[in-house]
């Protein structure tokens, strides 16, 4: 018997590595189809809503869809274009805030270097300027190149007309989907497969909804403290930076580069710098330490290296929507993952931080 479970394994891993290597080969198309899916998937328990208060299936898909356009089609052009200001702003800000830093040392530098025969203030300036300089410039000009040119990068063609097309039939025929893939499962493992199918869906929904929560509270909290601080569209940045969130670590990066823009476009000394990132610090311990053990706890079951090696990953294989998408796919396949190495070791899935997903199904 074991034998046997080891051969079902190793088949298992093998096609799973084969499927893997397929997609990989058709990255370049498969994003508007990957978007569509967890679009209809995220979308389909509101379009059930309506459809039970006498509206029919397809003009409630339909509705949705557009609304969702509406609301993206919004926020990029009031988002994109404002963040990608202001991290101009930082980026040309850099020279000048260089220039002023080495003012307030200089004489702290000359009086190490005449004790200790460190190189002078002037000589460090030079050192500096010509490397600190030119990476800091270096590495916002690519940031803010991301952002006008990230819809290229993504495929415009593909994703902005395809997939709201793709999820609209995906989403209106959803249920004729699930009842036709469910005709197909083998008859002897249909309910167990049915159960991890349930356990894979409470996991995601479950995880958006804290991710809602969370998102939510940090926008009151970014936007109550960089107001606070004295930030100028302190609220708008801590708006856009509490969306982004959803992102982890990109929309607090984008937030607190955005700040910093801010910030270095209106210097009046280095203590309001210091407050934008002891917001950003503080915040983050909070989102960390408490939102994030508390609303999503151990849902998805994946380390932070996991975490950060999906979105590169996913970034690698699909650019700037694949970071978007990696945390809801990556969770999915974790929880596969582990159902098919209970299964190989013979151990009962559904015990310890399993048990209430198995009273809840």
């Amino acid at each position: 018997m074991k034998q046997q479970r080891s051969q079902w394994f190793w088949a298992l891993a093998l096609s799973l590595a084969a499927l893997i290597s397929v997609l990989y080969s058709l990255s370049s198309i498969l994003m508007p189809f990957l978007a569509s899916f967890i679009g209809a998937y995220a979308l389909n328990r509101p379009t059930t809503w309506l459809a039970q208060r006498h509206l029919s299936r397809g003009i409630a898909s339909a509705l949705l869809v557009l609304s969702l356009i509406v609301l993206l089609v919004t926020l990029t052009f009031i988002a994109l274009p404002y963040l990608q200001q202001q991290l101009f702003l930082l980026t040309s800000s850099v020279p000048r805030l260089m220039e002023r830093f080495f003012q307030s040392l200089s004489p702290t530098l000359e009086s190490i270097s005449k004790e200790f025969g460190t190189p002078s203030a002037a000589e460090l300036k030079i050192q500096m300027t010509s490397h600190l300089g030119d990476m800091l410039t270096w590495s916002l000009r690519i940031l803010t190149n991301l952002l006008s040119n990230g819809m290229a990068l993504a495929n415009l063609l593909s994703l902005v007309i395809l997939t709201p097309i793709i999820t609209f039939y995906l989403l209106k025929d959803w249920p004729k989907m699930i009842d036709k893939i469910d005709s197909w499962l083998p008859a002897p493992w249909a309910p167990q497969i049915r159960l991890h199918a349930q356990t894979v869906d409470w996991t995601l929904s479950s995880y958006a909804k804290g991710q809602a929560i969370i998102c939510l509270i940090l926008m009151v909290l970014y936007s109550g403290s960089l107001w606070a601080v004295g930030l100028k569209q302190g609220v708008i940045v801590g708006i856009l930076t509490g969306f982004l969130s959803f992102i982890p670590y990109v929309g607090m990066l984008i937030g607190y580069l955005t700040s910093l823009g801010i910030s270095f476009a209106d210097f009046a000394g280095w203590a309001p710098i210091g407050f934008v990132t002891l917001v950003f610090v503080a915040i983050s311990l909070i989102e960390g330490n408490l939102l994030v053990p508390h609303f999503i706890g151990q849902k998805i079951g994946l380390h932070p290296v996991w975490i950060i090696f999906a979105l590169l990953a996913a970034g690698t294989w699909f650019g700037f929507m694949g970071i978007i998408l990696a945390l809801p796919v990556t969770a999915a396949l974790s929880v596969l993952s582990r159902i098919l190495m209970s299964w190989y070791f013979g151990t009962p899935f559904y015990q310890g931080n399993n048990k209430r997903v198995s009273q809840t199904l």
